[in-house]
């Protein structure tokens, strides 16, 4: 019976077992739970069916629609079947990292994705983050293959990135960003076809929202809190997050329809008035975007779910920013190493991805989750013995002092918040 299945599947059953042991121990100890602002959102669009105007990107809404369809309104049963959905994403970690780096190199990948408590904890909410990292992860199985590359297998991949598209739109750079490391791997005219297919396949999935988008006179090819959020990440409050942003005076008597343009021409107006500080906010939004994961901190403070011990929740929190932290800097360090393949190489891609993005839109803690599986993916790297250049690992201790700075003065700025939680 036990050589009914291959070692490399072997190998899987106690991180999986782990895995899920960790995330409906947390769901446990944060039921009952009550939604935040943006899980209420997703939660009612499920319930009353998705707007004439779309806001906000539609998958999830839809996703959690047929969650409730099938198996019922309680919140309790969509986080479980979240949990139960991030046991792909650990085989599929698993399963990147071994085309990557050779068989027998995806069980530590496997576990950190199990265990890593960032992970745990956005498997466990109503939010987008576990099935797009399920779906990107997907996408990265299909686009690394090292079988050669046909049309139809490319264009399904595309049109799985389109789907996770459809709940992330940023990840439409991605096809662009991978056509370009193909030229600089020197791939020639096959990477901007390969990109070409995958935009294709992106097209197929997402071209039918946009024109419903368009005979609802909607102008925004998703939703239209692309535009929102730009003002947001261009405005006189905003420190390159969202979180001060407290004045919505400019919003008042704006038709919904036009929230997306006069988002974007809110922004523009901002950058053209105030170049300078709009270019400096680049900096603070990459801040941001890797700064420390602050989500679970605004549970615990809203009291979103029955405080059992205030001890084991900041200390959860704790342990969860150690843990991002330490995966950055070592995946980071991981993805300078001398090893070339198409798993690193679409790595790289969603890394740059999220980084240009987030250079124009605000940077929020939950906006890298994405990346988090991916840096999984790449970490044994990191102790393989190769050896990388000077000048590179300098940067990156600069770039990682710099963060930490940064991370300094957000909880310094927090302490105050953090102090109270003691007197609640």
């Amino acid at each position: 019976m036990r050589g009914a299945f291959p070692p490399a599947w072997r190998a899987l059953v106690a991180p999986l077992l782990a895995g899920l042991a960790a995330r409906l121990a947390l769901i446990a100890w944060t039921s009952p739970l009550d939604l935040s602002l943006d899980e209420s959102r997703f939660w009612s669009l499920a319930e009353r069916g998705l707007e004439e105007v779309p806001f906000l990107p539609p998958l999830y809404p839809l996703f959690l629609a047929g969650v409730r369809a099938v198996l019922g309104d309680g919140v309790l049963t969509a986080r479980l079947l979240g949990a139960c959905l991030s046991l792909a994403s650990i085989v599929l970690v698993h399963r990147l990292a071994e085309r990557h780096l050779g068989p027998g190199s995806g069980t530590a990948p496997a576990w950190i994705a199990a265990l890593l408590p960032g992970l745990a904890h956005y498997d466990g909410r109503i939010r987008s983050e576990s099935l797009v990292i399920l779906l990107l992860l997907g996408f990265a199985v299909l686009w690394s293959d090292p079988r050669p590359a046909g049309a139809r297998r490319t264009l399904v991949a595309g049109s799985i990135l389109g789907i996770a598209v459809l709940a992330r739109p940023e990840f439409l750079l991605l096809p662009v960003l991978l056509a370009g490391i193909g030229l600089a791997r020197r791939q020639g005219v096959a990477a901007i076809r390969k990109g070409a297919m995958l935009a294709a396949g992106i097209l197929i999935v997402v071209l039918p929202w946009a024109a419903r988008n368009a005979l609802h006179g909607v102008p925004a090819l998703i939703g239209t809190n692309g535009g929102y959020n730009f003002w947001k990440s261009f405005n006189a409050q905003t420190d390159g997050s969202q979180i001060p942003v407290m004045d919505y005076a400019v919003w008042e008597g704006v038709p919904e329809r036009e929230v997306g343009t006069a988002g974007y021409r809110e922004g523009w107006r901002y950058i053209l008035e105030h170049p300078a500080r709009s270019l400096a906010l680049g900096p603070a939004k990459i801040g941001h975007l890797f700064g420390p994961e602050r989500d679970f901190l605004s549970s615990v403070k809203r009291r979103q779910f029955p405080r059992r011990s205030l001890l084991i929740d900041l200390s959860f929190a704790a342990l969860e920013n150690l843990a991002w932290f330490l995966l950055l800097g070592g995946g980071l360090f991981a993805l300078l190493g001398p090893l070339r393949s198409p798993v690193k190489d679409l790595i790289l891609a969603v890394l740059l991805n999220l980084v240009l993005v987030h250079l124009v839109f605000f940077g929020d803690d939950r906006f890298h989750v994405p990346l988090l599986p991916f840096l999984c993916v790449a970490l044994p790297e990191a102790w393989d013995g190769s050896l990388r250049a000077g000048r590179s690992v300098r940067a990156l201790g600069l770039f990682l002092l710099a963060e930490a700075l940064f991370w300094t003065w957000i909880l310094g700025r927090d302490l105050p918040r953090l102090g109270a939680l003691w007197g609640a």
